[in-house]
């Protein structure tokens, strides 16, 4: 079973104090075939990392970013890592930060992911003076570790004399709470050379706006996303976290190489329009794909609907609409109204 996150640990977002000391974020590179078969490093042993003899420079790499109140050990990091190590055509790192992602969310965890970002930034342009190839590096990351993400990128560009980007950042469901506001920065389109984004909490824990190079809008993009039961409004329960964990479950799906339905989705200009099916001519490329093989030379919003139960990819059936009931595991016949809801967050 994976490890459980405390209630205690989530009432009031979290109120006991997180570990502000940032060396105990770590990097784990994951090898396979089992969750189990793993290495650990601390971060400034980053050289030791490019050395073992399971990590291959020819290779693409792959790093996991977590979210808030989450560690290596958590059903995300095990669901994401299981469905890499399906594939053999890349490295896979998982930044765990899990003493740092915990205590109070505006007051330990933001804080905490603001700088252990530009820390990690360090870190990353220094592998790559040892010879890892900048070309190779794709980052992912979930809710906080979405934002994460683009603080590295951000810092990643800065230390490269803003002469080189990461190529690829892809944003799961990034974090709405304290980084969307006339005075906070968050996760753009100007931190990588691309930058694709998974929508499916927007307006509680998730961005509400398009913050991507490409953001892909399933479902709408907002609560509740077919199969999630019926909101309470418990904070961080697993109840309330349904639709903004959706985001990674998609994620895991796309990964998998065998996986035979794909995350068809369409260029549109909001989730009216697509329901509608008055759609945006996106060239030869009517029809993208949503996850780990989306391709990098989009641009704009897009939209699909999936099933509410693995498989959630509905192929090419998911970019023509159906009623929500259609739809196969789903509960629900709509996803809740977010500007009724916003408000909620307010105080997180």
């Amino acid at each position: 079973m994976f490890k459980a996150v405390k209630m205690k640990s989530r009432l009031l977002m979290g109120l006991k104090t997180a570990h502000a000391d940032l060396s105990v974020a770590k990097f784990i590179l994951f090898y396979g075939p089992t969750y189990a078969d793993s290495a650990i490093y601390a971060l400034d042993d980053y050289k030791s990392l490019l050395e073992d003899k399971f990590f291959s420079k020819t290779k693409n790499t792959v790093i996991y970013i977590h979210g808030y109140l989450e560690d290596a050990d958590i059903e995300s990091v095990h669901v994401i890592v299981d469905a890499y190590l399906q594939r053999k055509d890349l490295n896979l790192i998982i930044l765990d930060w899990g003493e740092l992602a915990n205590g109070n969310y505006i007051f330990d965890a933001v804080i905490n992911c603001k700088q252990l970002g530009t820390v990690f930034a360090k870190y990353l342009t220094a592998m790559f003076e040892e010879g890892l190839d900048i070309n190779k590096i794709h980052i992912v990351g979930h809710s906080l570790g979405g934002q994460m993400a683009g603080i590295i990128g951000r810092e990643v560009y800065r230390r490269n004399d803003k002469t080189k980007k990461i190529p690829r950042l892809s944003a799961l469901d990034p974090a709405f709470p304290l980084f969307y506001g006339t005075f906070s920065s968050h996760l753009s389109s100007d931190d990588a050379e691309f930058v694709d984004v998974i929508h499916t909490d927007a307006w509680l824990y998730g961005a509400p706006v398009s913050t991507g190079t490409a953001d892909f809008w399933p479902n709408g993009g907002t609560t509740l996303q077919p199969g999630c039961p019926k909101r309470n409004y418990r904070l961080l329960s697993d109840n309330d976290l349904s639709s903004h964990r959706r985001s990674w479950w998609f994620w895991a799906e796309s990964v998998k190489s065998a996986f035979p339905q794909k995350f068809y989705a369409v260029k549109a200009k909001n989730w009216a329009d697509f329901k509608n099916g008055k759609l945006i001519d996106n060239g030869e490329q009517q029809q993208v794909v949503m996850g780990h093989g989306c391709p990098t030379n989009i641009t704009g919003d897009f939209y699909l609907q999936t099933n509410g139960v693995p498989p959630y990819a509905r192929d090419i059936a998911g970019i023509s609409y159906v009623h929500p009931t259609n739809l196969i595991g789903n509960n629900i016949e709509e996803g809740a109204n977010p500007t009724e809801t916003k408000a909620k967050m307010t105080n997180c």
